[in-house]
């Protein structure tokens, strides 16, 4: 035999084996075990050496000892063949191209077969039970059919590298217009604060605190006009007790100021870590504030125009939230005008309107028309709350419970709640406070001079006094702004920590 690994035709089979007395077909054992990694498993007695062999009958031409008679083995019209044909018939198209890639079946023998026949000229006749057709298929051909279609496979996608993980845009990512934006200071009803950078040439670099319209007042045009007009007539108050503006604009549809950039807190702020803390706001320091924040409201009130006429600024929302401390001791009011643009806006925040209301002098609150001496009112409420640490309209109730108390303007003496107050002090601030502003001070120069004439029987503050008792309000990394912090225990005005808590009874 060739072709194969097998017994010859004569030699004598095992007795007991299925071979044994059965036809001269081979098994796949007999042709293909020494392809295998490992020995053949021992045959058992009347079992083949591995379950349900295929079991071919191999026909070679180019042998020089045929099997048999191919007359008696393959007959040129067998039953065999008309079974194949039958399996093709039942196969259709797919048979005659997976089985028989040459054609549809034709008498001549060969031409039956698949053209790989043609170069193997092999012939083998299967048997197992698995397979649905008999003898007489090529092998060569359907090894080579199945050799092609797995090489017509595409090769897979190379996977895409996983997506990193999603997240919501932030504004960190925002470059306003000319404008870095660092971090964001604030969000109100009205607008939002950063603080930003705007870039200049060779390196130059300015820091701005970067106040931005928010989005749902954008097509407001009453308000947007109001803002634009107010922002521009204090564009030009240039006061050192003053935030100033440096520029005003608009990208896309939003609307922004940029103003000088405080790198402090607000008295708001302030007044709450310091009874986080439980400490007070010592007397002489509160003073100071409102002596300067007085400065600022005189300088604005009495701004005339390039032709000389008077500006009737009004700022409309002394407040401790716009009165700002810098962590060097500067004193700085914001806000000029704003609070006007802010009755136009189309929804109002409940929390800010009630935080106005508790500022506002009763003409205001009665809707009558406004000038300077309503700035001189609330800055009365201010500092009446920094030395007796109550609101004097604050109560149970609504924001018409306030607005009412307010209008009325009965207000408890601050002797009465703090008998620390000096008395001269307490004129002071109940004159401020008068519910008519015919008795008030008439301006914030009036109420300048007044609290001036109570200090000059006191020791001097100075903006360091102020610096080193924020130093206890709030620890190193919140004063820090990026950089290493200086320390100036070695300057003259310098102040020891202890003395300074001794000198305003302050006790830790």
């Amino acid at each position: 035999m060739s072709g194969g690994r097998g017994k010859p035709d004569d030699a004598p089979h095992p007795p007991g084996s299925d071979r044994e007395g059965a036809d001269e077909f081979v098994t796949s054992d007999d042709l293909f075990g020494d392809l295998v990694d490992g020995p053949l498993p021992p045959a058992e007695a009347g079992k083949a050496s591995r379950p349900s062999p295929v079991r071919v009958q191999v026909i070679d031409p180019v042998s020089p000892a045929p099997l048999a008679d191919p007359a008696e083995r393959i007959p040129a019209r067998s039953h065999a063949d008309d079974e194949v044909d039958d399996v093709f018939s039942r196969l259709g198209a797919l048979g005659e191209s997976v089985l028989r890639p040459g054609g549809p079946v034709k008498d001549d023998e060969e031409a039956r077969l698949p053209p790989a026949a043609g170069r193997t000229g092999a012939k083998l006749s299967i048997t197992d039970p698995k397979l649905s057709f008999g003898p007489g298929i090529d092998l060569a051909s359907v090894a080579e059919t199945a050799i092609v279609e797995k090489a017509e496979e595409p090769e897979p996608e190379p996977k895409a590298p996983p997506a990193p993980p999603s997240r919501e845009p932030s504004w960190r990512d925002d470059t306003f217009g000319p404008y870095q934006l660092i971090d964001r200071v604030a969000v109100g009803g009205m607008a939002e604060v950063f603080k930003a950078k705007r870039a200049g040439v060779e390196g130059f670099e300015k820091t701005v605190a970067l106040k931005r319209i928010l989005p749902h007042l954008s097509d407001n045009k009453e308000f947007l006009d109001m803002f634009v007009d107010e922002a521009k007539m204090v564009a030009g108050l240039t006061h050192p007790n003053i935030a100033q503006i440096f520029d005003l604009g608009r990208i896309d549809k939003s609307y922004f100021i940029a103003m000088e950039y405080v790198h402090g807190r607000d008295m708001r702020t302030i007044m709450k870590r310091a009874r986080e803390k439980g400490l007070r706001m010592p007397l002489d320091l509160s003073l100071r504030v409102v002596s300067q924040v007085c400065a600022a409201l005189e300088y604005a009130h009495r701004k005339k125009d390039e032709r000389g006429q008077p500006m009737s600024i009004v700022h409309r929302d002394v407040s401790p939230q716009n009165i700002l401390l810098s962590f060097e001791g500067d004193v700085k009011l914001v806000d000029f005008g704003i609070a006007k643009a802010a009755t136009k806006a189309s929804s109002t925040d409940r929390g800010a309107l009630r935080g106005k209301l508790l500022y506002m002098s009763p003409e205001q609150a009665w809707g009558r028309p406004i000038d300077r001496r309503s700035d001189v009112f609330s800055l009365g409420i201010v500092l009446y709350e920094m030395v007796t640490e109550t609101k004097p309209f604050l109560g149970p109730g609504t924001e018409l419970t306030i607005l009412e108390l307010v209008r009325q303007c009965l207000v408890t003496a601050p002797r009465e709640l703090n008998p620390r107050v000096p008395e001269a002090l307490d004129r002071v601030i109940m004159k401020a406070l008068a519910r008519d502003p015919e008795d008030r001070y008439q301006d914030a120069g009036q109420m300048q001079r007044g609290l001036e004439r109570f200090l000059r029987e006191r020791p001097p503050v100075t903006a360091r006094d102020l610096a080193r008792f924020l130093e206890l309000l709030f620890d190193r990394a919140e004063r820090e702004d990026g950089g290493t912090e200086e320390r100036h225990e070695g300057t003259p005005d310098a102040m020891p920590l202890d003395s300074l808590l001794k000198r305003f009874g302050i006790h830790e």
